[in-house]
């Protein structure tokens, strides 16, 4: 008979590979490089989010389903839906972690806001789709970039580089894409919100010792400003 040690890792395991992006997630968090580019800011959002909405929901859907974990994980509706409850958990958390990190970096005039909210927007479209590439639900892909542009379109800068507001669709989205029952969503929401509360704190002490926001919007505006720039056509062969 096998252990219940050997069979909580085999569940972890399994249940892990449900969720959007890298189990290495946890462990590159503790990578010290500076953020000084559009691409290092983009993965750095990626990662956290994907870390924060892994360890998030699991801690929850863990604690809630008690002994009873192994019976609710071999059901295969259930196992669709955490699948379907990590990825829009995940939107959500890169959505508050991009604009967080945008408002910031772009701080001082560094930005104007218009720039602010293209910067998010191309980034989040690309670090969304990398991380749910695998994912068979175009719908949820849809739904996230609606949200997201819902919440550009009249966008307070100022609000966003405060915790307390950038982080609070992703506090209230837990609780909403958790596939529990409504009456565990109202018994637990303050805990439940308090505990992705509290992982974002580290996240946030990272990005504020890492980012370089000058750099990365001087990195932004030149790539920017080279995709815009038409390309050289080419001389014309004398010969013909």
């Amino acid at each position: 008979m096998k252990s219940m040690d050997y069979v909580r890792k085999l569940f972890l395991g399994r249940l892990f590979g449900l969720l959007p992006g890298p189990l290495g997630a946890i462990a590159i968090r503790f990578d010290r490089s500076p953020l000084d580019s559009a691409d290092s800011l983009g993965e750095f959002a990626r990662t956290r989010a994907s870390y924060v909405a892994q360890t998030s929901l699991f801690g929850y859907l863990r604690t809630r389903m008690g002994t009873r974990y192994r019976v609710m994980f071999e059901d295969e509706i259930f196992s669709a839906a955490i699948r379907s409850a990590s990825a829009r958990v995940f939107g959500s958390c890169l959505s508050d972690l991009l604009v967080f990190a945008v408002a910031n970096a772009g701080a001082d005039g560094r930005l104007e806001p218009q720039e602010k909210s293209e910067f998010v927007r191309e980034c989040y479209a690309d670090m969304l789709a990398r991380a749910l590439a695998d994912l068979d639900k175009p719908e949820i892909l849809d739904e996230a970039r609606r949200a997201l542009d819902s919440r550009l379109a009249m966008p307070d800068w100022t609000a966003a580089a405060d915790a307390a507001v950038a982080f609070a669709g992703s506090e209230r989205d837990l609780v909403r894409f958790a596939p529990v029952i409504d009456d565990f969503k109202e018994l637990d929401g303050a805990i439940v919100m308090n505990s992705i509360r509290y992982r974002w704190r580290d996240i946030r002490r990272q990005l504020e010792r890492r980012l370089d926001g000058p750099a990365v919007c001087t990195d932004w505006r030149t790539r920017r400003a080279a995709l815009s720039r038409p390309t050289p056509r080419k001389p014309s062969d004398p010969h013909h």
